[in-house]
């Protein structure tokens, strides 16, 4: 009786120790890459960040405007774009390489992490970012 109960729960034991317990990190596979996305208001002003396939991503924060598209977040005059938008205001763009490291995406400047919650949803310097 004393090696059946031992028996049992060995077995018990060795099957919890065998499953996983916690979920695995999230795939960044499901990223929208060449979209703009999009940050709530923060202090009357959005951050836009766009991401290539190429390995580029494009970071602005500015109260001028509410909604770019992806051409005009690549253009070298974006910030002529944007005047032509409104007249007053601020904008402060930056560009940079980006790198992929254990399925986890990180700027290569800065290191700092983009993490990718969903193919719709980034987050990026604590701010959280919606596809437009």
């Amino acid at each position: 009786m004393k090696k059946l109960f031992l028996t049992l729960k060995l077995l018990t034991m060795l099957f919890l120790f065998s499953t996983q317990i916690f979920a695995g990190p999230i795939s960044n596979t499901t990223i929208s890459y060449d979209k703009v996305y999009r940050s709530d208001k923060v202090a009357d002003s959005h951050h836009f960040m766009l991401l290539t396939k190429g390995g580029a991503y494009y970071h602005l924060h500015t109260n001028k405007a509410t909604s770019l598209t992806p051409s005009e977040m690549k253009s070298s005059n974006l910030t002529e774009l944007l005047n032509k938008k409104q007249s007053w205001g601020q904008a402060f763009l930056l560009k940079g390489q980006y790198t992929k490291k254990n399925g986890k995406l990180f700027t290569k400047q800065y290191f700092d992490a983009i993490k990718v919650i969903s193919s719709k949803k980034i987050k990026y310097l604590n701010k959280i970012f919606y596809l437009q």
